[in-house]
Order: C-alpha cells, then sequence, then structure tokens
C-alpha cells in the first residue's frame, strides 16, 4: 500500500462550540481558515482510534478510522450520476487552469501551507474560501490548488476540497468521493508561511506544539483531492488521497521528519 504522507490544505478544525477564524499574524486582513463548530462526538466517531503504520509513519485518531474508506473501491454509477460528475469534473478542470504555476497562485495571493508532500504535492491555501457544505460541491470554486513542488515553475497537478460538514459530505455526485480528516495538527505562522513543525495525525500534545510557536488543531475538517489536471491523472483514481507518480525531486518518497521533501 502506498504510504500517506500529510499535507496541510484547509487549516479548519474543532475547537468545540463556536466557529474560529485564524488569521496570519502577518496580514490581519486575510483569514487563512475557518474553525469548525463540530467537536468530535458530534461527528459520530470517537477521538481517537487504534494506530495504522504505515510505511513507518504511525497514524492515529479520525485519519486512521478514515483510512478504511479511502481505500475501498470504485462502485459503478448510474446514468444521473455519471453525467452529474462529468459536468463537475469539468468545472474543476476550468478551475484548475486559473493558475496553471505557483508563480501564478502566488501572484494571486495564495499561500503556501506547510511543503512538498510526495505523494500529495505541495498545497497553497485562500481565505474565505467557499468550502462544500452537507449537500452538494462548488466544483469550479477550490479552496486549494496542488502543484508537484514550490518552485515558481512548479506545474498544477490537482485541486482540494474542504467542508465543516458532521460527517463526511455528498461532495461530488456518486459515492467515490472519498473525503478524509487529520489530527493532531500543529500550525505556525512564520514570515507570512504556514509552517508544520510535527507530523500530522501523531500523539502531539498542546503543549509541545505550544513550546514550537504553533497552535494544535485537535480535528481538520473533511477534506478530498481531485487529480483533475490533464497529464496528471492519478493511477488510483481522480479522488485518491494519494497521487502515486507525485515524488520528491530525486524520484523517490523519502521525506524529513515532518513528511516533506524537494519537490520540482
Amino acid at each position: 500500500m502506498v504510504a500517506r504522507w500529510f499535507s496541510v490544505g484547509l487549516l479548519g478544525f474543532v475547537v468545540g462550540a463556536g466557529a474560529i477564524l485564524l488569521f496570519d499574524s502577518n496580514d490581519t486582513t486575510r483569514p487563512v481558515s475557518f474553525a469548525s463548530a463540530i467537536t468530535p462526538s458530534e461527528s459520530g466517531h470517537a477521538g481517537h482510534s487504534a494506530p495504522v503504520v504505515e510505511n513507518g509513519q504511525v497514524i492515529t485518531g479520525v485519519k486512521a478510522q478514515d483510512i478504511a474508506a479511502e481505500d475501498l473501491p470504485d462502485q459503478p454509477l448510474d446514468q444521473a450520476s455519471r453525467e452529474l460528475l462529468a459536468s463537475q469534473l469539468v468545472a474543476a478542470r476550468q478551475a484548475a487552469a486559473r493558475y496553471p504555476t505557483v508563480a501564478d497562485v502566488v501572484d494571486a495571493g495564495w499561500k503556501l501551507a506547510g511543503g512538498f508532500s510526495p505523494l500529495s504535492g505541495a498545497h497553497y491555501v485562500s481565505g474565505p474560501a467557499p468550502l462544500t457544505g452537507a449537500t452538494g460541491i462548488d466544483a469550479g470554486h477550490p479552496d486549494t490548488y496542488i502543484y508537484d513542488g514550490t518552485s515558481p515553475n512548479a506545474h498544477i497537478v490537482g485541486l482540494m476540497y474542504n467542508s465543516m460538514s458532521v460527517a463526511a459530505p455528498e461532495g461530488f455526485a456518486g459515492p467515490n468521493d472519498h473525503w478524509h480528516r487529520h489530527s493532531n495538527v500543529c500550525i505556525r505562522f512564520s514570515a507570512g508561511a504556514i509552517e508544520v513543525p510535527f507530523p500530522a495525525d501523531a500523539e502531539v500534545t498542546a503543549k509541545q506544539c505550544a513550546g514550537q510557536g504553533g497552535r494544535l488543531m485537535p480535528i481538520t475538517t473533511w477534506m478530498v483531492h481531485a487529480w483533475v489536471v490533464p497529464g496528471w491523472e492519478s493511477p488510483d483514481g481522480v479522488f485518491s488521497h494519494n497521487h502515486g507518480n507525485l515524488r520528491c525531486a530525486d524520484g523517490t518518497i523519502t521525506t524529513d521528519k515532518i513528511g516533506f521533501c524537494l519537490g520540482v
């Protein structure tokens, strides 16, 4: 099984009742993420799950639960669902074409979240962004653009969508867009960038995160990748969490202790 490496996308997280906006400390006018008003108990899932080990990475919490859903094979679609999905994927592909390179997306004000991770790419986020509700999706307006590296000439490879719904949202037409979440994500803002000092889905405490100048997100929002860029189709399907052809610059999936490596 291909390893699942975490790339920070939307920075929404569960903090109890009430939504919180997180702001970049260097930009008080642009919120970069939304927090969910959903608690772990309300989500229908326990806050913890038995650890899963993949390629040496120990994954705990809700991500370990969601892995099972991500591994389900695609199901056949009825004609109506197939036609709706086709139109949604066309809209998503058109959205991806807006920012062909990292230089384009950065010029438009989007920010790198974390770094480049093999199998999931480099995620650029912007806020406020339209979030997916419990039903349907605005495929033409993703809240994350994914690239094959972080250099100005790195190319668009896919998109990501996020939702604050209690259960996994309906999202794209049909049952094959398998949404996932992450637990224990520590983030910090530095010079306009979003950094991740610890691996996601690990046993990181709020005290450890604060010691690195960060804030701990117990649970992220729901998220799904969409590999809709021509030439960058995922061998595991358009909605696969991992993209087997997204590799580090040296052709491997070898990363640092956080899960990042040098991309394009």
